[in-house]
């Protein structure tokens, strides 16, 4: 969603993100909106938060910088795009923290029931450990969207239907399914879902086209090895991406192979840096890294940066949300051209008591009627 990363300052320019599905839906569709958004640069610095990989991403102007990781994006005329190589699952606020919480489960996954999630391929894995004897616990936690008609060949409505068939009582008492049709796509608050992580010993991974998984970002900030397709291990650098924080398979029939190795290699407390995986995930050391980088996309557009007036609170969720004008924990109610009114009719120190708050943006009181005089033209002329 538009997110307020940094509310402007006399001595600094403010930093709002958008995402592309706000790109695709709203800003490129409606002129006027793209023309509100065009007029806030100069005092805002304007991101665009990509929720997925793009090989064929055409260099837009009105964005100031894109949020993705090296590997994620192939411009296709070959023009330099200004790249914060961080995304959400940069941002892992401390309640993923390793801690002293009895490893209960051995197996973890999280993931939406939808079909890129690869979630048969994921229970045939666990049929075949079982087949071979192997009777780990397995905890997946599944929110399940609300049916569609229109979305039952991206959904994967059938799943308990498919997870009965496949595993008996007494499996089903090793293997729980927990799918949930609430609050969707997030039905736990983070602290709650923090908790099953750090009572996991491993998250597995099946997707096979996802390159930036906020669900194994939180894997790795919690201590757990992920086992997956190389998409997977995106967030990591090259040298990371090996045993003990990543085991890569290239098949689904790997995949009882490699979460053996890597079960093995826990119980053999095989090294594992911390210290390596906080840097590159733990919210409270990856503000500090987004906005060295924000200064020097500021610094090559000749505008003033300092690190005032910052939001280093819930940015896992808050810059990959979207704010589609539609109520729910993956949107907000607001439309996103109330949201520019707002921010564009406020005072900055107006805006500035919820910048603190856990979602600022959900704070927000709607923007309908709240005319007062713009002072954010600080940098206009600059």
């Amino acid at each position: 969603m538009a997110c307020i990363v940094k509310l402007p300052s006399e001595q600094s320019v403010g930093v709002l993100s958008f995402t592309t599905q706000e790109r695709d839906r709203l800003i490129l569709a409606d002129e006027a909106l793209r023309n509100s958004i065009m007029s806030l640069k100069g005092r805002w610095l304007i991101g665009l938060h990509h929720n997925w990989h793009d090989y064929q991403f055409k260099y837009d102007p009105l964005f100031d910088f894109s949020m993705a990781g090296e590997e994620d994006l192939r411009e296709i005329n070959g023009q330099h795009v200004p790249l914060v190589a961080m995304d959400a699952c940069n941002f892992v606020p401390n309640c993923f923290a390793p801690g002293q919480s009895e490893k209960f489960w051995d197996i973890l996954y999280v993931a939406r029931a939808v079909q890129f999630k690869r979630i048969p391929e994921f229970f045939q894995c666990i049929r075949a450990l079982y087949d071979q004897g192997h009777k780990y616990r397995v905890l997946f936690i599944c929110p399940i969207p609300p049916y569609a008609r229109k979305e039952r060949k991206t959904v994967f409505y059938d799943i308990r239907n498919v997870y009965d068939n496949m595993f008996s009582d007494s499996e089903q008492s090793l293997f729980t399914l927990l799918t949930i049709d609430y609050r969707y796509p997030f039905p736990f608050d983070l602290p709650t879902l923090s908790h099953f992580y750090r009572s996991s010993r491993l998250f597995v991974h099946t997707a096979d086209d996802e390159r930036r998984c906020r669900v194994a970002a939180y894997a790795w900030a919690s201590g757990n090895p992920v086992v997956g397709m190389d998409c997977v291990a995106g967030l990591l650098p090259e040298a990371a991406r090996t045993a003990p924080y990543f085991y890569s398979v290239k098949s689904y029939q790997e995949f009882p192979e490699r979460i053996i190795t890597a079960i093995s290699d826990i119980s053999a407390k095989k090294h594992w840096d911390q210290t390596l995986m906080n840097q590159l995930f733990a919210e409270e050391q990856s503000v500090d890294t987004f906005h060295k980088s924000i200064a020097r996309i500021a610094e090559s557009k000749n505008l003033p940066y300092d690190m005032s007036r910052i939001s280093r609170k819930n940015l896992s969720i808050r810059l990959g949300r979207h704010h589609l004008g539609e109520d729910g924990p993956n949107s907000l109610g607001s439309t996103l051209t109330e949201f520019i009114q707002f921010i564009t009719d406020r005072a900055v120190d107006e805006i500035e008591q919820y910048i603190h708050l856990p979602d600022p943006e959900r704070a927000l009181p709607r923007a309908k009627n709240t005319a007062k005089k713009n002072v954010f033209g600080i940098f206009a002329k600059r």
